[in-house]
C-alpha cells in the first residue's frame, strides 16, 4: 500500500507543480538543412536569445532551409492576447554570439504576426529560405506581448552556420 500511496504524491506533486508554474504556452521552433535537423523549444524569459547555449545547424550557401515553428497556449480557461509572434533570420557576429542585436534594415528574413491566443489555440509556420552567403545567423522565434497578460515573453533561438 505504501508504494502506492508515493506513486499518488509524486504524481500529485508533478500536477501541483506545473499547476503552480502557469506556464502553458509553449514555443517550438525546428530548422533543417540537407541531412541536419535542430529542434529548440521556447524558454519563458524575457531575457535574450544569448541567454544559454543555443544548437547550432551547418549549412552551405545557397541550401534550402526549411523553417517550421510552433506556438499553443495550452491553457485551458485563459486566453492570451495581443500577441506578436516574430521569426527573424539575422546575421550575427559569431555563432553563440551573446548579445543579440536588435534587427537591422538588412536583415535576411523576418515576419511577424499579430493573434490572439485563445485557449487551447494554436499558431504554426511551415516555409523555406534560401540558405545566405558564409557567415554566422541567428533564427529567432520571439513574442512580443504576451508578457502583458501572460506575465514574460517566449524565446526558442538556433545558430546558423555557413562556411
Amino acid at each position: 500500500m505504501r508504494p502506492a500511496l508515493f506513486l499518488f504524491s509524486l504524481i500529485l506533486s508533478i500536477a501541483i507543480t506545473r499547476a503552480a508554474d502557469g506556464d502553458l504556452f509553449t514555443v517550438e521552433l525546428l530548422a533543417r538543412v540537407d541531412n541536419q535537423q535542430q529542434t529548440v523549444r521556447g524558454d519563458a524569459t524575457a531575457a535574450s536569445a544569448g541567454g544559454s547555449t543555443r544548437p547550432v545547424l551547418t549549412g552551405k550557401s545557397k541550401s534550402t532551409l526549411r523553417v517550421r515553428w510552433t506556438i499553443v497556449n495550452e491553457g485551458k480557461t485563459a486566453g492570451i492576447p495581443d500577441v506578436t509572434v516574430h521569426f527573424v533570420l539575422d546575421k550575427e557576429n559569431t555563432v553563440g554570439q551573446r548579445d543579440v542585436p536588435k534587427p537591422g534594415p538588412d536583415v535576411v528574413y523576418e515576419s511577424a504576426l499579430m493573434m490572439d491566443f485563445a485557449p487551447q489555440a494554436k499558431s504554426s509556420a511551415d516555409f523555406v529560405i534560401e540558405v545566405p552567403e558564409p557567415g554566422s545567423y541567428l533564427l529567432r522565434l520571439e513574442t512580443i506581448g504576451a508578457a502583458k497578460t501572460h506575465g514574460h515573453e517566449h524565446v526558442a533561438a538556433m545558430d546558423l552556420r555557413v562556411p
